[in-house]
């Protein structure tokens, strides 16, 4: 297509400003329970595998569930009403959790946050996908996934200081709401800033679609994704599992690693904070944007099938610092092994938006989006922190083992996800030559 058809660069970059905006504010409202961990488990009495249901399964389900109706709707009306409308209500549902009282109604509160945070990847694929021309979608789909290590590092950084203070000062007190502890009032104050962001995604440029979406009736409508993934499913059903693999990881360690530190040396939530939050921010941006950026360079290259040879590369890459962590008894080498594993596993957010996005038509692009965001949280998100716990309660029966259920959970799902990937790369070649031939046509 000719360069033409597009929105110009100023209005694409700042659509993808916006949405890295949206991804920092997402991930801030998704990582703040990993933070407070102890404080509600002290609250509430719970178990380590109870705990891992507010970042699991409460999010995961509620959020696997809704994405699909919301990728239909992506692919069918204004985009940016659906993702400043997710962002309005991801960041009153934080806020709500501050109110919460018993774990029911924390639980509750964060399926809110969970339903509005499933417009994210839906929408940013079809954005992504109509502002920029196909060779040049990686470095933005990099940027753009970038945000949720700048929400993760933004919350250890600040999270951990901002926990210590009110627990120092016992809480907060709000006009009519009353006394809130500590954890509750943290919930509060980081809630209420992505309200903005929501302002701000309602006003982005919506872009014309690539092709128009229409069809002859009602029926036909429906079915469109269904005979998509049929026709494909011997590409999507090994790039899926490679992705859901490497998923558990990745939200397994996003969710345990300050807990980890936190039992394995001693240190204080704010000291954990601000050394995870830096590695986090500095590796997981570099290797984000740098898989983005080799997405672009392979596609150039002649390489249709460069989001599946990354992927492969990087969950091999993943596997040797994670499982040297609980080995090592040197803390600043045991930051070193973090660094590097997160390098590597965080370049699963942009790799499976862009793999997803090859083999997927613009009819159903959405709704391929929320397919993939669907099984991440179904599997990934659910159970890679819940396998871990297991680990720690039933495996090693012990607490401060938490860094060797980590690394086990990564000896055992990373090696699967990289032959997955490996099964996957002539399919998806086949796939996305398919795809290229039906458009021409």
């Amino acid at each position: 297509m000719k360069k033409s058809n597009y929105p110009s660069l100023k209005l694409g970059y700042y659509g993808v400003g916006i949405m890295t905006l949206a991804q920092v504010f997402a991930f801030i409202d998704r990582q703040i329970p990993a933070m407070l961990i102890e404080p509600i488990k002290a609250d509430f009495g719970l178990s380590d595998s109870q705990i891992a249901l507010l970042g699991g399964a409460a999010f995961s389900v509620f959020y696997a569930v809704m994405a699909l109706p919301i990728g239909y709707a992506v692919d069918r009306v204004n985009r940016t009403f659906i993702l400043g409308s997710g962002i309005l209500v991801w960041s009153f549902m934080t806020a709500l959790s501050g109110l919460a009282d018993s774990f029911l109604k924390l639980f509750g509160a964060r399926v809110g946050v969970a339903v509005g945070e499933a417009v994210m990847a839906p929408t940013s694929v079809s954005l992504v996908s109509d502002y920029f021309p196909e060779n040049k979608q990686g470095k933005p789909m990099g940027i753009i996934t970038s945000g949720v290590y700048i929400g993760i590092g933004i919350t250890l950084l600040g999270g951990g200081f901002l926990i210590d203070y009110l627990t120092q000062i016992g809480g907060l007190t709000f006009p009519i709401l009353g006394h809130l502890k500590p954890w509750q009032a943290t919930f509060m104050v980081v809630g209420i800033p992505g309200l903005i962001i929501a302002l701000a995604a309602f006003a982005m440029f919506e872009p014309t679609r690539r092709l128009p979406v229409t069809f002859n009736n009602k029926k036909e409508e429906v079915k469109t994704v269904f005979p998509h993934i049929a026709s494909h499913k011997k590409t999507l059903i090994p790039m899926f599992g490679g992705l859901i693999f490497m998923a558990l990881i990745f939200y397994s360690f996003t969710f345990w690693a300050p807990t980890m530190m936190l039992r394995t040396y001693s240190l204080s939530l704010s000291e954990i904070g601000v050394v995870l939050g830096l590695i986090t921010m500095s590796s997981s941006i570099l290797g984000t944007i740098g898989a983005g950026a080799m997405v672009d360079y392979l596609r150039n290259k002649g390489y249709i099938d460069a989001p599946i040879r990354v992927a492969l590369f990087s969950s091999i890459m993943a596997l040797p610092p994670i499982a040297l962590i609980p080995l090592i008894n040197s803390l600043s080498i045991s930051w070193i092994l973090i660094a590097f594993y997160l390098f590597f596993i965080s370049s699963f957010a942009p790799l499976g938006l862009l793999a997803v996005s090859g083999v997927s038509s613009s009819r159903v692009k959405g709704q391929m989006a929320a397919v993939y965001a669907f099984l991440m949280m179904a599997f990934g998100l659910s159970l890679g922190p819940q396998l871990t716990a297991f680990f720690t309660d039933f495996i090693f029966q012990d607490p401060s083992k938490l860094s060797f259920s980590l690394s086990l959970t990564a000896t055992i799902v990373l090696p699967i996800s990289a032959l997955f990937f490996w099964f996957s790369l002539s399919r998806y070649r086949e796939s996305v030559t398919k795809l290229n031939l039906s458009n021409t046509n």
